[in-house]
């Protein structure tokens, strides 16, 4: 889980806030991550949003003993309002892991950016799979 190694955190500016095994937090500047109408490009959101749930299962992975596969398999993500800020994006679990016949394990997970002013600016709920073989 060497988020040195994720390219695109350094080029946009992502970094990580806090990490507790249930919960992390990272934040996406406005700076060098702008549109063309000012506000915080929605890839740069959506980066941050999919980075912080692959953290955040990577981080129960690691601590079950479950290697570092980790992957998001489908993601729904909604953009309410313009974010013409920073913004910081928490990850928490809808439910505990569940391990799939399959062998893999899923993790529903849902990432919420809000702006300085604290409104949601967008908001994904992923599948992520943490793969055993």
């Amino acid at each position: 889980m060497n988020l040195e190694a994720i390219e695109p955190l350094s080029k946009l500016g992502i970094e990580l806030v806090t990490a507790q095994p249930e919960r992390v937090v990272f934040h996406v500047p406005l700076a060098g991550n702008r549109n063309d109408k000012g506000t915080l490009f929605a890839g740069s959101q959506y980066s941050g949003l999919v980075l912080a749930g692959w953290y955040l299962a990577s981080q129960w992975a690691n601590a079950q003993g479950l290697g570092d596969k980790v992957a998001v398999k489908d993601a729904q993500v909604s953009y309410p309002k313009a974010a013409y800020s920073n913004v910081t994006i928490t990850a928490e679990f809808l439910a505990a892991p569940d391990q799939r016949p399959s062998g893999h394990w899923r993790a529903n997970i849902r990432v919420v950016a809000v702006d300085d002013d604290a409104n949601t600016v967008s908001e994904l709920t992923g599948d992520y799979r943490i793969l055993t073989q």
